[in-house]
């Protein structure tokens, strides 16, 4: 094979790939980064903070502040490598299909070849292992390794990798015989490298059957020049498998549905043209929940019909519920196919192949006839990978009875990966939604008969996989419901989606952010939201501080969702779905409409509003001319109002707290008593969220300390961290900025309004001096700044531009350079963020700076 040379994105696909080769999960990847030789003089202390600054999207072109905390640093190409087995040995073929390890099986050994140096660098892989034990390299076969777009590649004679990035790896495995005469409880170990005593990362002495580092050529795919300061290294691993021993490899796949989303469609007396949206998740396990010991493996495809013909696929099935009809699919991931059954779901079973047909072609002409939704995947899914972004919506249909119960569970099927051509051979991979429990375990109990007591089930009989479709209330019943729509069940098999449709009633209130009254939140239509954030100025945004926030302008719409003219009126509510909320007290509320006005404040130690623009003990706000009442408003009749939150001076930034400040307004039916009273079946309402964060973008600033040629770094000095850091010459400095967008994410109709960080930027300017960011100055006086820039070595997680100055100030727009001055090298770094940064997103920016040695 030859030689190949890749750019930083192949690089990228690479990883994703041996991601996707389930051999490797994501948790094995630890990023060390370029550690090259040259330092300060020890004991010169190098501070750091990072300050950004982003938009709240509901007031663009307004700038918020944000500030990092700081840490301290009290201070040349390094190559570097390691070994490690991929789990133990797996079956390619096993010949008498009974999981333990006999004359005549063979098995994958499998290993993991990291770059744990601070470059990008290549490995030579040997063509040959060390054999002890009655194994031998499977006839005609050689050792492969991963290759992105071809797969295994067999090594024959002397093979050199691609460019690895640090922190990056390839997949290399032995498919090993074991031979005859093979006695019980012999072992048979397979070493892959030649170093003493499977020593890791040490320097290369030359013998055949090394595994070693190949710098790359001059600046080749982001190489530092020059030669690592280390010199060439090596490294092996051994891999043991013992004769008659069981191996338990087995797909562990989760199916995860929620409902997303209610529509009455306006229909006031009637449910028929309802709609319900469905979100469904698949998860295929790292680890073994079961507790049965089970190495968990890739899920791949098993047979299903399709267009007429027999395929491998990877099934998630949707039966459509009892009372509804197919209304669109609204998402389908990439990779991903929809497809179709016009099969009667009832007593046919998703998966069978003699009655139950999949199209890919949607009929157009009657909905009805579609009696399944399902989506398809044509490949392997790695263990540790999570699919999302499966949407399905269904609409009622027919003449159902009010209250209507729409109960629904969805199915995934597949196979076990088991490394073979043949996949008829695969173990059935079969699990129902409702619960976190995979591929249908009751607990460590398999969903089929467990015939040799390994925990897992070797077949799983059609008499075990249910319908998926739900009849009646005896069959939901059976299966119990997940009543939290958060697949939150328990118990064997699936657990129901149930969700009670009823008949929009004389008198019915709707309450939400602007112009979607029906918004629906992360759990109700009671807790559906409105976030924005309060402006926080440069000299108010380090950690810890308090200050008086601006007020902040919320605009809400409510509907008389009821079948009569009603009186609605409006005030701020102390709970959320019955739990209190928690707000500085002191916090003013104003809700408006047109002339109308009314102020409340809030009390925090007796946890209610009070009226009028000063906390009066005892005065709670239950007398009606304290609301804001609209008389008359007609049925469908909508009405937009204003609410204004006013936080008090001491109020801490919601960086520190890590959540908003929420404020519930209420909306509700004022006709029959005065007041909005505590029954609510009297007096109907409904509840949205106008939320204030003080800042919503965290920045956190941590370092560590590379070993570069210096001496070895301290025991927890090389992780990152906030706390201060002591490096001594050669050894070198990574900053990283982790951003974190805190506020809340979507969740329910996805018509809540959300806060996304626009316009995100982030300044790491070294020359500002004093205790916060003197680390490109010459604090040593010894004519070169402390740190030195290393190339291509700034970079940012997200899509970003990163731009480079130079100078001190730091003013001069300069390239990614490397010198000794504030002139000729990087002094500020600045990160444009080109995507916005969404609720519970994080993002890191990193760079790396040579600390010279003190010559």
């Amino acid at each position: 094979m030859v030689n190949r040379k890749k750019s930083v994105n192949k690089q990228r696909q690479r990883y994703q790939s041996l991601v996707a080769t389930a051999l490797l999960t994501s948790s094995l990847f630890q990023f060390l980064a370029p550690v090259l030789a040259e330092g300060t003089a020890a004991g010169k202390e190098i501070s750091n903070t990072a300050t950004a600054t982003y938009e709240d999207p509901n007031a663009p072109g307004t700038t918020i502040n944000a500030t990092s905390n700081t840490v301290k640093i009290t201070v040349a190409e390094v190559a570097g490598i390691t070994v490690t087995a991929v789990g133990s040995p797996t079956f390619k073929t096993d010949t008498n299909t009974d999981t333990k390890i006999n004359a005549g099986d063979v098995l994958y050994y499998s290993y993991k070849v990291t770059n744990v140096g601070n470059d990008p660098t290549k490995f030579r892989v040997p063509d040959t292992v060390k054999i002890t034990g009655p194994g031998a390299v499977e006839t005609g076969k050689h050792v492969e390794y991963f290759v992105d777009g071809t797969g295994w590649t067999p090594i024959i004679g002397d093979v050199t990798t691609g460019s690895i990035k640090p922190g990056e790896s390839v997949l290399v495995r032995v498919p090993i015989q074991v031979v005859s005469g093979a006695q019980d409880k012999e072992v048979i170990s397979v070493v892959l490298g030649d170093t003493q005593g499977d020593a890791q990362n040490v320097l290369r002495e030359s013998g055949g059957g090394d595994l070693y580092t190949v710098d790359n050529t001059g600046t080749d795919n982001g190489d530092i020049l020059g030669d690592p300061v280390n010199g060439v290294r090596e490294a092996s691993a051994t891999v043991q498998a013992t004769v008659n021993a069981s191996i338990k490899t087995y797909a562990l796949a989760t199916l995860l549905k929620t409902r997303s989303a209610y529509e009455n469609a306006g229909t006031i007396g009637s449910i028929i043209d309802d709609k319900l949206t469905y979100d469904l998740s698949l998860r295929v396990e790292e680890t073994d929940p079961t507790g049965n010991g089970i190495t968990p493996g890739s899920l791949t495809g098993t047979q299903i019909k399709l267009d007429g013909n027999t395929v491998s696929r990877v099934l998630i099935s949707d039966a459509i519920p009892k009372d509804t009809q197919f209304d669109s699919v609204v998402k389908t991931p990439a990779g991903w196919t929809a497809v179709y059954s016009t099969i009667a779901a009832e007593n046919n079973k998703a998966n069978d192949t003699t009655v139950t047909e999949w199209s890919t072609l949607q009929p157009t002409t009657n909905k009805t006839t579609i009696t399944r939704i399902g989506f398809i995947f044509n490949g392997n899914i790695a263990p540790g990978t999570t699919v999302t972004g499966f949407q399905v919506k269904v609409a009622v249909t027919g003449t159902p009875t009010a209250p209507l119960k729409v109960a629904n569970i969805a199915q995934v099927f597949g196979a076990t990966l088991d490394n073979d051509a043949d996949s008829t051979n695969d173990l059935l991979v079969y699990d129902e939604s409702g619960d976190q429990s995979p591929s249908n375990y009751n607990g460590s109990t398999p969903p089929g008969p467990d015939v040799n007591g390994d925990g897992i089930p070797r077949s799983i009989p059609a008499i075990n996989i249910d319908d998926g479709y739900l009849l009646d209330q005896s069959q939901i019943d059976a299966a119990g419901t997940d009543a939290g729509n958060n697949n939150s069940g328990s118990g064997s098999g699936g657990e129901v989606n149930l969700f009670t449709i009823d008949i929009v009633g004389n008198k019915s209130v709707l309450n939400g952010p602007l112009n979607v009254p029906g918004a629906i939140g992360p759990t109700s239509n009671d807790d559906d939201f409105t976030n924005k954030s309060s402006l926080v100025p440069l000299d108010k945004s380090a950690p810890t501080s308090k200050f008086d926030p601006s007020a902040v302008a919320f605009t809400n719409t409510f509907q008389n969702n009821g079948a009569l003219a009603s009186d609605i009126s409006l005030i701020p509510t102390g709970t959320i779905n019955g739990t209190p909320i928690s707000l500085t007290s002191g916090t003013v509320v104003t809700i408006t409409y047109q002339a109308l006005s009314q102020k409340y404040v809030w009390d925090e130690a007796n946890k209610k509003f009070l009226s009028g623009t000063t906390v009066a003990s005892g005065t709670n706000i239950d007398a009606t001319s304290k609301y804001i009442t609209l008389a008359g408003i007609t049925p469908g009749g909508s009405v937009t109002y204003g609410v204004e939150v006013n936080l008090p001076d001491g109020t801490p930034l919601s960086t520190d707290t890590l959540s908003g400040f929420p404020v519930p307004i209420t909306a509700f039916i004022d006709d029959t008593t005065g007041g909005l009273g505590t029954d609510a079946t009297v007096e109907p309402r409904n509840t949205t969220i106008n939320r204030v964060y003080t800042g919503f973008l965290k920045l956190v600033k941590e370092s560590r300390i590379l070993k570069g040629d210096g001496p070895d770094i301290a025991a927890g000095q090389d992780t990152f961290s906030t706390t201060d850091k002591a490096p001594r010459p050669g050894n070198y400095i990574e900053y990283r900025v982790k951003y974190t967008n805190i506020s809340d994410p979507q969740g329910g109709s996805n018509n809540n309004i959300i806060l996304n960080a626009n316009n995100v930027s982030i300044t790491e300017d070294g020359t500002i001096g004093g205790t916060g960011n003197n680390w490109a100055l010459d604090n040593d006086l010894d004519q070169k700044i402390d740190t030195q820039n290393i190339r291509n070595s700034a970079q940012d997680s997200g899509n970003a531009n990163i731009s480079f100055f130079s100078g001190s100030p730091a003013t001069n727009v300069a390239a990614d350079q490397q010198g000794t001055t504030v002139n000729n090298d990087v002094t500020k770094y600045v990160v444009k963020a080109t995507t916005a940064v969404t609720p519970g997103e994080v993002r890191t920016f990193t760079f790396q700076r040579k600390v010279f040695l003190n010559n």
